[in-house]
This record gives C-alpha cells, sequence and structure tokens, in this order.
C-alpha cells in the first residue's frame, strides 16, 4: 500500500448502504493515510438538490446504461475526480453507496478501467451494517434526505443491496468504533498487500 507518496497512486473504494457508517469511517481513514476524500454526496448534493433533486435507489446493474441517468452523471462526476488525482499519482479515498460496482464484477472492471490504474491498487472497503441499525441511524441524523428512506425501508435494504460484494474486498464491521474501524481495514490491507507482493 503506497502511503504519503511512496510508490504508485491507490484508491480505496469505501462502500454500503446510504446511513451504514461510510462518511464516518472515510473521514478517519482519509485523516489516517492523509489522502484526499472524495466523497459523491460532497461533490454533487449541491447540484443535485438545487436541480429539484428526486428520491433516489441505487438500483444495481451489471450494464452500463444506454442513456445516463442523474445518478449516472453524479456517478461520472466523482469517477472523473479521482481519476485525475490519480493520474497526477494523488492516492484518494472515494466514498458513495457504489451498488452496481460491489455487486457485479463487469461494474467493478468499468470502475477500476475509469480510473486508469492497475486493479491491485483500487481497493474495495464495504462498510457491513445490520439493517436495524441503519435505519436506527437514520432516524438519528435526520436528514431531509433520510425520510422517505426511512419510511421505506424495504426499498432500498433489499437482499441485491445488503448482501457482501461480489468482489474482491475487505469487510469492515460497521457496528465497531470508528477507530476500530480504520485499524481493522488498515491490518487487512497491509497483510493482502504484503501477499500480493
Amino acid at each position: 500500500m503506497a502511503i504519503n507518496g511512496a510508490g504508485p497512486a491507490e484508491v480505496i473504494v469505501v462502500c454500503g448502504v446510504p446511513a451504514s457508517g461510510k462518511t464516518t469511517f472515510a473521514r478517519d481513514l482519509a485523516r489516517h493515510l492523509r489522502w484526499p476524500l472524495l466523497d459523491l454526496d460532497t461533490l454533487t448534493n449541491p447540484l443535485f438538490e438545487y436541480a429539484g433533486g428526486e428520491f433516489l435507489v441505487d438500483v444495481p446493474t451489471a450494464h452500463a446504461t444506454a442513456r445516463a441517468s442523474v445518478n449516472d452523471i453524479r456517478y461520472g462526476c466523482l469517477f472523473d475526480t479521482a481519476a485525475e488525482n490519480l493520474a497526477l499519482g494523488v492516492s484518494v479515498i472515494m466514498v458513495a453507496p457504489f451498488t452496481s460496482e460491489r455487486t457485479f464484477p463487469e461494474a467493478w472492471a468499468r470502475l477500476v478501467h475509469r480510473l486508469g490504474v492497475a486493479e491491485s491498487h483500487v481497493h474495495l472497503a464495504w462498510l457491513d451494517t445490520p439493517p436495524a441499525a441503519v435505519v436506527e441511524r437514520m432516524h438519528q441524523r435526520g436528514a431531509a434526505r433520510d425520510i422517505e428512506k426511512a419510511k421505506e425501508a424495504h426499498r432500498f435494504l433489499t437482499p441485491d443491496v445488503t448482501r457482501p460484494p461480489a468482489v474482491a474486498h475487505i469487510r469492515v464491521d460497521g457496528m465497531l468504533s470508528p477507530e476500530a474501524q480504520v485499524n481493522q481495514f488498515t491490518s487487512r490491507l497491509t497483510s493482502r498487500s504484503v501477499a500480493m507482493s
């Protein structure tokens, strides 16, 4: 694993359902590694909400869409920003649900290709948080974007989006403290990097 510019640029893709703890984990990991954090919501929500927004459910699909949806365009902004940093040799952490990318190897391969780095430099961190805890967190944070999702949790907490990723990943226990999550993840990533070298 390249830390502080030692070696080629890498990317950590932090995924999970809304309110699984992705952003908190990603922020603490970014602080720990001193890597830039690229959050889908931070990069795209202000414009998305200005344009009217809508109730979005990430529906996993193996195929690239023929016509880009609003969600595809949001992810495009994230991917292009990450690719630009990686091309400059800057390692990054990306955070978003990444429902299709973690569910289908074909979608994961498209993401890796779009980032423009070797697959061995792209690491998937999956926040595994029980559905009941996800709904409770939505109620606790009280964000406007969560109101409809919390009311209709069955629409976005389907087996398709809560199951483990179908691609290589490191599971992060969503019920651990943020410090324990970072320690768990970095230990497993280091072990995996050593095994691959």
